[in-house]
């Protein structure tokens, strides 16, 4: 909680501002627009708000290459987030909000940083050590379709890809694949012939637009997208594709 106490809103301010200035967006994309933004933020929840909040300010540095760089942006704009007032919470910021449990809760500041919370997965409590455990179960059990994805999947779409579209469109739909694969596996998809078809048909695209802040792509483009990927697999691989809605 330290970095809530060594910032001002003044500060974090001035630091927008002149990021703003340096790549002259200071006149389309004024202090007063993020504001609003983040004043009105929207979203289920609040990581669904932040997540939309970095999709908006994101397509103004989309062309950022440098890593220190974009660090240093994101940085900005996180701070923003946290010091700026929100309605959702009546005002005040995230910032304030962490200020006042510590003044109302003084033995959180006590509490011992390195004890290990409890989790809540399917809405029953697990240990944090159980919940480890079950999380290395999860990732050996993958490992043969992960190595499938790695080695066979990934690599030979991206040929074929190659032979059909130019760089731009071959990227994106090889970045599909990438972040589609990669979120079922976090999802905790054991094999392909798990995963649902209602996470490919509506919550894969749906989670796209609030999560993927390097593209603008819609949820039906995601969707044609992983249409493109699934036949591709069909058609290399032999695998049956109509239980998943294609």
């Amino acid at each position: 909680m330290k970095e809530y106490l060594n910032k001002t809103i003044e500060s974090v301010e001035n630091n927008l501002k002149n990021l703003l200035q340096k790549y002259r967006l200071d006149k389309k994309l004024t202090i007063e627009i993020i504001k609003d933004w983040i004043s009105n933020d929207e979203g289920d929840g609040a990581m669904d708000a932040s997540n939309r909040f970095q999709k908006k300010w994101h397509k103004y540095f989309a062309k950022i290459s440098d890593l220190d760089e974009f660090n240093h942006i994101l940085q900005t704009f996180n701070d923003v987030w946290n010091y700026f007032p929100h309605k959702s919470l009546g005002g005040k910021s995230p910032d304030q909000m962490v200020k006042k449990a510590l003044r109302e809760n003084p033995e959180l500041k006590k509490k011992d940083s390195e004890q290990k919370p409890d989790m809540i997965v399917g809405g029953q409590k697990m240990s944090w050590d159980n919940y480890w455990a079950m999380i290395k179960e999860m990732e050996e059990l993958q490992k043969p379709f992960r190595r499938w994805v790695d080695n066979d999947i990934l690599p030979k779409y991206k040929e074929f890809l190659n032979k059909q579209f130019k760089a731009k469109t071959l990227e994106k739909h090889q970045m599909v694949a990438e972040i589609f694969f990669d979120r079922a596996m976090h999802i905790g998809f054991i094999n392909f012939d798990e995963i649902r078809k209602d996470f490919i048909q509506k919550e894969f695209p749906r989670w796209w637009q609030t999560h993927v802040m390097m593209s603008n792509l819609s949820e039906s483009e995601v969707l044609s997208s992983l249409q493109k990927l699934f036949d591709f697999i069909t058609e290399t691989f032999g695998k049956d594709i109509k239980k998943f809605g294609f």
